[in-house]
């Protein structure tokens, strides 16, 4: 018996650590064939999982760990400006900007879209608000306005809330989405106690994240049942 339990934690192992070949389409100019580039993992708190790609091929197969996929990745290219952000699905195809790699496109990727939406409608105007209130804030400082300062800190306290509230609604309303899975993960501080995990679909559970998550989950339900047993 207890060999068996041995050899069944291993193949689970196994399981978690397991890799898959897939194809991601880069179209470059020929005149960058050959040079070198990079595909990274973008995630905190996690060590960076790296890939080295060399231009100049129609398609290139990479080995991903399989609980990766899909996930925010990075790409850059030696001696090229910028670097281009974005959610890698299983061939992904992007088409550099020779100007500025984070101008570049990104299609054929699902997860990509809904993170672009999530940007466009969520983050990005968000970002513009909270700007805006902390140049009001330096101003008012500079002009020696108390009250006024202080208002303008209280706008930013409450952008980041209607940030983390807005959040919260896409993932509500994307529970199948890598791009909802990422974003419970890094908002976790803020998002632990709004019962969003549970809301996840378990399509996901192969995630790293997702593992990830429930395991702070389960501290979470832990030190609740407690409380409510009284």
């Amino acid at each position: 018996m207890q060999i068996n339990r041995l050899i069944i934690c291993a193949l689970a192992s196994l399981a978690l650590t397991s890799t898959q070949n897939v194809k991601i389409k880069i179209v470059a100019p020929k005149a960058w064939n050959d040079r070198k580039a990079l595909l990274l993992t973008r995630e905190k708190g996690f060590a960076a999982v790296v890939h080295s790609i060399r231009l100049g091929f129609d398609t290139t197969h990479l080995n991903m760990d399989s609980d990766l996929l899909p996930d925010l990745y990075q790409f850059q290219v030696s001696q090229k400006k910028g670097a281009l952000t974005f959610f890698f699905d299983p061939g992904t195809e992007i088409r550099l900007d020779t100007t500025n790699l984070a101008k570049s496109t990104v299609t054929h990727s699902k997860s990509n879209d809904e993170w672009r939406e999530y940007q466009t409608l969520v983050q990005a105007p968000s970002d513009q608000r909270l700007n805006a209130y902390i140049l009001a804030e330096a101003n008012a400082k500079k002009r020696n306005l108390a009250d006024s300062a202080r208002y303008w800190v209280a706008e930013q306290a409450a952008e980041r809330e209607k940030l983390w509230d807005s959040t919260a609604d896409f993932v509500t309303n994307h529970p199948k989405s890598y791009v909802s899975l990422y974003l419970l993960k890094v908002n976790w501080f803020a998002l632990k106690n709004r019962n969003l995990f549970e809301k996840l679909d378990r399509s996901l559970a192969h995630h790293r994240n997702y593992r990830f998550l429930k395991e702070r989950n389960n501290v979470i339900v832990k030190s609740v049942q407690p409380t409510q047993r009284k």
